[in-house]
């Protein structure tokens, strides 16, 4: 790097007139300095929008971005086309300091503690300069994993290594208009993160990237929800939460809720009775409360008329009863509903009889748990049928985790119906078993890396009707806040940031910023990312297919990139039209 001249006479294209902490004015003394020239076979463009220029400094030199040039009025008046051949004209310009370097060693630091002086002289930024500086983009002390994914825009020859770790060790999102690349680069992330034997899974909510497991072999493992066939997986229900049920069956808030948790509560305790070795003797009183129906192959808890004293004493003897989860037979729920349906006296010792009144305000519960129960998709991604979840993909996932040899976890969800909030709460179930996994710690010797891609389709969801109680799925939420430190990192891909919450995008410490053109969009990347700040976002609409923004905490300031093309593409091309 310091046989690169970066103050050459034949690069120099101005001086400093005007100087503040946000950008530095610059004149030009002609304009013939802005044309395009060649130098050791490379054509440089001096002054051209958006390209860099070094700025001459008393004890640092600072890199800069040609933001803006214009004519002084005078001048402009007078532009004509044989005017702009035969006569010299001085243009004035914006730059944008983005860091300092030192002299001597070319460490580049971000922040100013000095600026340049008026009358700096300003020259073209050589590329190899350029690329020295930023071959090892966000590298951090003795950090050897750099992820070979970038090049400059301006030269395809020079290639730009990006720090995996400053990357996506606070979170990391990916965004673009549609056709901007935002899938070549989750791919492109994607074999990065298994060239250094990390570990990923990408829940993909398109079926774009199926193509990896062909093309990985046994580095990939790929679940498909819903594939009639033999290989389909399922979520066992009973790694769902009692959220999960509220938000899939919508009791109202005042009759039909406190029936449900009810419910739930008296069939965790059948099943913790039937599993329980050393019964006490309350226990074997409850267990004679126990019903079963003929061609049935689950019992139920009635209460009908008995001794509230003995439940009170079963609940306190067994207090998983009161935990959130769902370890229960789902298909006795919808009669348990109707069996908590009775008259409760509270000056009676025993519980009262069947109250029809009740049951009639819960029969729309029960009619749409009973739909949802046989539904064939409800069947087949949680496993209505399966009593026993340990070939669910719970179970993939800890396969997954304890694999040395695989990297990549596929979770396709394209065919899973958006109906009733289905896929939603499939996701956000997903998301919070990977939650639940790095808070017990479990995540902190083998990170994991989780990509959520279509990330809009499942953030910022809540699950409520006219008549239901509201349901927050927000899993992923508490991963972007709670898990980092807990090895669990989120990469979330998505071609509209603005429905993203803001609380999300706040805690992303990276972005990779393709085209947007939305103003909405590039507004709330604004909010989410100071680094990014208007002068570098004015470019996103202009950007070509493959080029990127990148900031990020951890890099030393934002640059426009291009990144390469995957080994292995996703499935991302639009069917023609006409044929």
């Amino acid at each position: 790097m310091s046989q690169v001249n970066i103050f050459d006479n034949k690069q120099f294209i101005g001086y400093v007139n005007d100087i503040n902490p946000s950008y530095i004015k610059v004149h030009f003394p002609s304009s013939v300095l802005l044309n395009k020239y060649f130098q050791d076979g490379a054509g440089l463009h001096s002054g051209i929008v958006g390209n860099y220029v070094l700025v001459e400094g008393e004890d640092h030199g600072f890199l800069a971005k040609v933001m803006e040039i214009s004519l002084p009025e005078k001048e402009r008046l007078e532009l004509t086309q044989d005017a702009f051949r035969s006569k010299e004209f001085h243009p004035t310009g914006k730059l944008e300091l983005l860091l300092c370097f030192d002299y001597r060693s070319h460490h580049c630091t971000k922040g100013f503690n000095q600026f340049p002086a008026v009358g700096s002289k300003i020259y073209s930024c050589p590329d190899q300069f350029l690329s020295a500086i930023l071959k090892d983009f966000g590298k951090g002390k003795d950090e050897t994993k750099l992820f070979d994914m970038a090049m400059l825009p301006t030269n395809s020859a020079t290639d730009v290594h990006i720090s995996g770790q400053s990357l996506l060790s606070r979170h990391c999102a990916i965004v673009g208009s549609t056709g901007g690349g935002k899938s070549w680069t989750v791919a492109k992330t994607i074999e990065q993160i298994m060239r250094h034997n990390g570990k990923a899974i990408l829940i993909d909510a398109t079926g774009e990237y199926a193509r990896f497991k062909e093309f990985y072999n046994e580095q990939v493992v790929r679940q498909v929800f819903n594939s009639k066939d033999e290989d389909n997986t399922f979520f066992h229900y009973t790694s769902l939460k009692e959220t999960d049920l509220i938000a899939m069956f919508r009791p109202s808030g005042q009759a039909q809720l406190p029936k449900l948790q009810e419910a739930l509560k008296s069939l965790r305790l059948v099943k913790i009775l039937e599993a329980k070795a050393g019964l006490t003797k309350n226990d074997e009183t409850i267990k004679t409360f126990f019903e079963a129906r003929d061609g049935l192959d689950y019992r139920t808890l009635s209460k009908d008329s008995k001794p509230r004293k003995n439940f009170l004493v079963a609940f306190k003897d067994n207090d998983a009863v009161f935990k959130y989860t769902c370890d229960i037979n789902i298909n006795a729920l919808p009669r348990q509903v109707m069996k908590e349906c009775i008259s409760d006296f509270s000056n009676s010792e025993n519980f009262g009889a069947e109250n029809q009144t009740q049951l009639g305000h819960c029969q729309s519960l029960i009619s749409r748990m009973l739909l949802t129960l046989n539904n064939s998709d409800f069947k087949a991604v949680f496993g209505f049928e399966q009593q026993d979840g340990s070939k669910g993909l719970e179970k993939n996932i800890n396969d997954f985790l304890a694999n040395r040899k695989q990297h990549l976890l596929i979770i396709d969800t394209h065919l899973v119906p958006s109906d009733n909030s289905m896929r939603d709460i499939l996701v956000n179930s997903i998301g919070r078993f990977l939650l639940e996994k790095a808070l017990t710690e479990e995540l902190k010797k083998s990170p994991l890396i989780l990509i959520l891609d279509e990330a809009h389709q499942f953030l910022n969801k809540k699950i409520k009707d006219e008549y239901s109680v509201e349901v927050d799925l927000n899993a992923f939420e508490r991963i972007a806040k709670e898990c980092r430190k807990f090895g669990l990192f989120l990469v979330i891909a998505t071609q509209m940031p603005r429905d993203i919450p803001s609380g999300v995008l706040s805690q992303m410490g990276a972005f990779i910023v393709h085209r947007l053109i939305n103003q909405k969009d590039r507004e709330a990347i604004e909010y989410a990312c100071s680094d990014a700040n208007a002068n570098a976002l004015a470019f996103l609409p202009a950007l070509s297919a493959g080029e990127a923004l990148i900031t990020g905490v951890e890099f030393p300031m934002p640059i426009i990139l291009k990144i390469k093309a995957p080994n292995c593409k996703p499935d991302s091309s639009t069917p023609p039209l006409f044929k």
